[in-house]
């Protein structure tokens, strides 16, 4: 598998805001509905500091890809990220319920 190093066409570069603006779109999305869904009571505000990772990688898609390899790399990263913004309320849940079965034994 080769990569491709030169830029492609600019037709290409050109295209590439819409999907940044999708994945800043979905990730605020993401984080809304997985605090949505979640058991928990609302993320308490200290907490709210860890979406940085998250919104940090959907922030890393509006860089401009030059290669096909940074192109599927920007599209894995923001997944990743909105995929995390997701899973994070459930995971904060799961680690206190942890914390709170090993504090009480």
């Amino acid at each position: 598998m080769t990569t491709n190093s030169t830029p492609g066409p600019p037709y290409a570069r050109r295209q590439w805001p819409a999907v940044a603006t999708l994945f800043t779109v979905l990730g605020p999305a993401a984080a809304w509905l997985g605090l949505a869904l979640s058991y928990g009571p609302g993320v308490p505000s200290p907490y709210t500091l860890f979406y940085v990772v998250p919104f940090a990688l959907v922030a890393a898609t509006w860089i401009p890809p030059r290669t096909d390899a940074q192109r599927r790399r920007r599209l894995a990263m923001g997944s990743a990220g909105c995929l995390m913004a997701f899973c994070y309320p459930n995971v904060l849940l799961v680690v206190w319920l942890v914390l709170w079965a090993v504090a009480g034994s």
